[in-house]
């Protein structure tokens, strides 16, 4: 279960599932954000500083990785936006495969918005200069049709598979695979229980390679079949869809009547205030009218002086 906290104030975000707990601070104007993440009842944190860039048209999100680190104790895998391949290699567990996907990181890269809509999207509101909110709301509009057009479609290609294959939804979201029954659970345990070479060319071997190719042909945007969704996007659409509408129907906090009211009293107090006391001052005043002009004209701006600061304490005294 999956529970998202946004404080907007702090441009933060926190994400807590049932394995980790990760924690999202933003800086708009740098357009970057610092991710600190660590395992449930561990110690053990990840940090990481991402650099991200926006287009509008169509509307994309390139990312790249300029920090990483782990700790305790500290240890640095990414500085400055290079991997510190010369550290890393020193640790028998970060093998080539490692090195390589750490790599890839430091260079800009098209990331699928919806993979991480809680983050993703978040990023996207953040900046109205790129994209506006209309923009900003019809993309959000044009990702739950997508979504839901995307599952229609991959569940009339399933209807019309000849080799056993169903469309299911449980806790872990929708899949393509083969009917879950007696017959089988027992076949895929005999699968299992072969030695590796032999997997691939057994009865159940085949069907696992011929559903593989089924969702592939489906969710590959390069495929003639596709049907507009990626693997991530189809199994967790209803998660990714009710999200999406929870922000379409979030109604932007309208000024309270209350408070709307309380300043057009104070505003009138204060011009009644100000009214008064110019009115009492030029009574004052003229009682010297007599005197030299010059000192008039001294005395006249000491009111004006004096009229601001009480003023000031008469208007939060009413207030």
């Amino acid at each position: 279960m999956k529970k998202v906290d946004i404080f907007d104030d702090e441009n933060s975000i926190m994400i807590e599932n049932d394995h980790t707990d990760d924690t999202f601070d933003f800086f708009p104007e740098q357009k970057k954000f610092k991710v600190s993440s660590s395992i449930k009842d561990d110690v053990f944190y990840n940090h990481s500083t991402i650099e991200y860039k926006i287009s509008a048209s169509p509307v994309e999100l390139q990312m790249r990785t300029t920090e990483l680190s782990h700790e305790p104790p500290k240890e640095w895998s990414i500085k400055d936006g290079v991997v510190l391949e010369s550290e890393l290699r020193k640790n028998k567990f970060n093998d080539e495969e490692r090195i390589n996907s750490l790599k890839k990181e430091v260079e800009w890269t098209k990331v699928s918005i919806l993979g991480n809509p809680e983050v993703n999207l978040y990023i996207l509101s953040k900046h109205p200069e790129i994209i506006s909110k209309e923009d900003y709301r019809k993309f959000l509009r044009q990702s739950v049709e997508k979504l839901k057009l995307g599952v229609a479609k991959a569940q009339e290609a399933v209807k019309d598979d000849t080799h056993g294959l169903h469309f299911q939804t449980a806790d872990y979201g929708n899949q393509i695979w083969y009917l879950v029954d007696e017959s089988d659970k027992k076949e895929s345990e005999e699968h299992w229980k072969l030695p590796k070479e032999k997997r691939d060319t057994s009865d159940y071997g085949k069907k696992i390679d011929y559903a593989q190719k089924f969702n592939d042909s489906l969710f590959n945007e390069n495929s003639p079949k596709y049907v507009g969704v990626d693997s991530y996007e189809f199994q967790h659409s209803k998660e990714i869809t009710d999200y999406i509408e929870n922000l379409l129907n979030k109604k932007e906090v309208a000024p309270n009547k209350k408070e709307i009211n309380t300043e057009k009293n104070l505003k009138t107090k204060g011009f009644i205030i100000s009214l008064l006391l110019t009115l009492f001052l030029s009574w004052v005043v003229s009682w010297f009218v007599d005197i030299n002009p010059f000192l008039i004209f001294v005395m006249v701006q000491v009111i004006a002086f004096a009229q601001s600061i009480v003023g000031g304490w008469l208007g939060k005294f009413f207030e």
